[in-house]
């Protein structure tokens, strides 16, 4: 029997960008699915323009704005409550192939040991280059903490898949026995590193995560953070980024440690914050800082504003150390 799949659009505030996506979804082949879209409390109601133009899809609005994470669950819910067998979470700035389901389903179903799948995605603009592929998290043999896997453009019979630790969440398909096993999206998230997390929960569940080679979604890339400014995915990244690695310390494979990834954590953390300031972006230099002292403080969900206990301490110390680096910069070119 064919599954049934249910795909969750997460609309915020982007009408226009869910409206297209939604158009390109319309010319799915896939036989057995349906699409819902949640609302996180936009600005403007679509409920009257989705029923006009796509009477089928399944709206829920929400009365406040609960995030990626948030956001998504209510949808997943939705679809399990609905009875699909995968629910596909598509980022709403995006464009899909007529042939998307066809060849996830088919690729879940020749390998159900994959619990997570998801394709390469590419740029929506022309030339159309490749976004994103596969990732791993945290190997020690690179400095950086989400590490690109290739996946070569295979169209086959039977997708080939490389199999990953991290599926990208802007097209991410995952079967309702992981959500059953693993659980939803961690809404201490909110936004950014949640599908990361979801991944690797998923793993250590006991399922394989895999990106299949073939490209079948374009990607506008960060709509969201264009409308609400740099400020808050830095703020988010640097918060969340240490959520993820005290949750996930131990994982199968060659990994960092514990002390390693927290060395590494603040290392990247100040380089970041250095990168704003020299950029001219104090604010989003600020908000690097906030996303330090909340994630140390254990303070999670949306971002709150106010003043942090600790902040103006890690400012002086990160403009000690950015003192100090241009000094010994100084040095060495007159030497």
């Amino acid at each position: 029997m064919t599954p049934t799949i249910g795909v969750v659009l997460l609309n915020y505030n982007g009408w226009d960008d869910t409206r297209e996506c939604l158009r390109s979804l319309a010319a799915v082949t896939y036989p057995r699915w349906f699409p819902v879209v949640v609302d996180n409390a936009s600005r403007h109601d679509p409920r009257a323009a989705l029923s006009r133009d796509f009477p089928g899809c399944e709206l829920l609005r929400l009365p406040v704005n609960r995030g990626w994470a948030g956001g998504n669950n209510v949808g997943i819910r939705y679809c399990l409550d609905h009875h699909a067998d995968f629910v596909v979470l598509l980022n709403n700035d995006t464009v899909v192939a007529a042939n998307l389901l066809d060849r996830l389903g088919l690729a879940a179903q020749s390998y159900p040991e994959f619990g997570v799948l998801g394709p390469v995605i590419r740029d929506f603009a022309p030339p159309c280059s490749v976004q994103t592929e596969g990732c791993v998290f945290n190997r020690p043999d690179r400095p950086e903490f989400f590490q690109r896997v290739a996946v070569p453009l295979l169209p086959r019979d039977i997708p080939t898949i490389v199999e990953v630790d991290i599926v990208n969440g802007c097209c991410l398909m995952a079967s309702a026995q992981v959500f059953r096993k693993a659980g939803l999206i961690d809404e201490r998230f909110f936004l950014v590193h949640e599908e990361s997390d979801f991944c690797l929960r998923a793993r250590r569940a006991g399922f394989r995560c895999g990106v299949i080679g073939e490209a079948l979604v374009w990607h506008k890339g960060s709509q969201s953070f264009r409308r609400t400014g740099l400020r808050y995915q830095r703020y988010f990244d640097a918060r969340n980024l240490l959520l993820l690695l005290t949750k996930h310390p131990r994982l199968p494979g060659p990994r960092r440690g514990r002390w390693p990834s927290l060395i590494s954590y603040l290392k990247y953390a100040y380089a970041r914050w250095e990168m704003e300031m020299e950029a001219g972006c104090p604010d989003a230099a600020d908000a690097v800082i906030e996303g330090v002292i909340d994630a140390l403080q254990r303070r999670f969900g949306p971002h709150r504003v106010g003043p942090r206990w600790g902040s103006e301490w890690l400012r002086r110390l990160f403009r000690w150390r950015q003192s100090t680096r241009q000094r010994d910069l100084l040095r060495e070119s007159l030497t």
